[in-house]
């Protein structure tokens, strides 16, 4: 999965498939649970959307599926004043009942291209995690987010009021690149940092990075990727329990 797009499909995000690959990676991670189909009209409107089986969902550079395979359907309609809704679904196979609800992601925003090579993006993004992500406590957020995309390089700043728990405030940032090594490959690469706006009640949480470099290959319609990634903190992760911080990911999306 992406994360709100957050960047890559390896990390537990989001990313709407659009209607070009640089328009599309200006929005990924974008969304908004209420927003209204009044945004976009029916025959202004595109539907597009992609099919994504990874080897594991991280979020922010942390597991969140216990290391098991995970499904993703993310389907995102847009117009041409740059209006996109969208909303992704995600299962895991877990260990011993099968597929399971793993997430969903519902988001919203707006895309405008300033030249040939770059475009702004603006928008709101609701994630809810199911009882099978291991999550801990708060299994949901929402953040409005601000991001700027070149032709190889992307970043973007995410603001919550409330990050999981009810009373903590973070800033995510991120900077996502993408380098070609010729007419199939390329490298990909993240870098992101987890800033707490003020302690959470009972005790200070402290700030938390989190990477990813890798390769991507493409098959006409399909994507597929490798990539090591992981965090770096001085706490447990999202389920409470200390583990693991880094993993080899590997994902095959279809775009729709």
């Amino acid at each position: 999965m992406r994360s709100p797009g957050c960047g890559s499909r390896l990390r537990a995000g989001t990313a709407p498939v659009r209607r070009s690959r640089h328009r599309r990676a200006a929005i990924q991670g974008g969304a908004l649970l209420l927003a209204t189909p009044l945004l976009v009209s029916p025959a202004a409107a595109q539907l597009g959307g992609s099919l994504t089986l990874s080897s594991q969902a991280r979020l922010r550079g942390q597991a969140i599926s216990d290391h098991r395979p995970t499904f993703e359907l993310d389907l995102v309609q847009d117009s041409s004043e740059g209006l996109y809704l969208g909303a992704a679904g995600a299962v895991v196979a877990t260990r011993d009942d099968g597929l399971k609800p793993l997430s969903f992601r519902a988001y919203a925003g707006f895309a405008q291209q300033l030249s040939a090579a770059t475009t702004i993006d603006v928008g709101l993004v609701h994630s809810r995690y199911g009882r099978y992500s291991g999550i801990s406590g708060g299994r949901s957020y929402t953040e409005a987010y601000l991001g700027i995309a070149g032709r190889n390089i992307s970043g973007r700043l995410f603001l919550s009021p409330a990050y999981f728990q009810g009373d903590e405030p973070t800033l995510y940032m991120e900077v996502n690149g993408n380098l070609d090594l010729g007419r199939y490959w390329a490298l990909i690469g993240h870098g992101g940092r987890l800033v707490y706006l003020k302690n959470p009640s009972g005790g200070h949480a402290p700030d938390a990075t989190d990477w990813q470099i890798g390769l991507r290959r493409r098959l006409g319609r399909f994507d597929l990727e490798a990539a090591w990634t992981g965090h770096a903190a001085d706490r447990p992760g999202y389920d409470g329990k200390y583990g693991a911080k880094t993993a080899l990911v590997i994902a095959l999306t279809f775009t729709l």
